[in-house]
């Protein structure tokens, strides 16, 4: 079990996604992931600058470093694609609980396919970023090999391992302020923050 540290009131998957203490927790987390995520090419220059010929370091060191490397990014990729994906379901929800509310049934079944509409139309955007920043790393890799003077290490991207490694995480956040105004810590499990497979549309 791992621990995290997440800002911000707890909310779960089924609660509204636009109320202003769960955009704040959305804040936090999703800040945390882009600084990780813009850290990655930087690990790169710094691998680059900081590089001693395989004389030296051997081999073996050289491709433990791009090992480890992949294994980074890789768990954060995955970790920038259940926030979204959590995010992106979290505001699908949402649509739907104010659809039932509406009288007329028509438009409750309108506003249902728009809102499932919607939600697809989001993952699929989510992919091609995923997309994009998987070439991207490609390619700094590639200059790292270089560096390093070592070929025939194929990226190992490994993204079914990193999703289960992610929702072992336990994340520790502090609860909503009681009667006396104290604030307390509580544990909440991955799956409230991340998403590895969306549910089925709701008809």
């Amino acid at each position: 079990m791992r621990t995290a540290i997440a800002g911000g009131p707890i909310w779960t998957g089924t609660q509204c996604a636009h109320t202003a203490s769960d955009m704040n927790t959305k804040g936090v987390v999703l800040g945390f992931m882009l600084s990780a995520l813009a850290s990655v090419p930087l690990f790169s220059a710094e691998l680059k600058a900081s590089a001693q010929p395989v004389s030296q370091t051997g081999r073996g060191d050289s491709i433990s470093e791009l090992r480890n490397q992949d294994e980074a990014f890789t768990l954060l990729i995955e970790a920038f694609r259940m926030i979204q994906g959590r995010i992106i379901q979290n505001d699908y929800e949402a649509r739907i609980r104010a659809a039932s509310a509406l009288s007329d049934v028509r438009t409750q079944h309108e506003v249902a396919e728009l809102a499932k509409e919607e939600r697809d139309l989001r993952a699929e955007k989510l992919s091609r970023q995923i997309g994009n920043l998987d070439v991207a790393y490609g390619s700094a890799r590639r200059d790292d090999e270089r560096v390093l003077a070592v070929a025939d290490v194929p990226p190992h991207i490994d993204t079914k391992h990193a999703a289960k490694t992610l929702m072992d995480f336990v994340f520790v956040a502090p609860t909503a302020p009681d009667k006396n105004g104290d604030i307390k810590a509580t544990t909440v499990p991955a799956k409230d923050y991340l998403l590895d497979k969306p549910p089925e549309p709701v008809e």
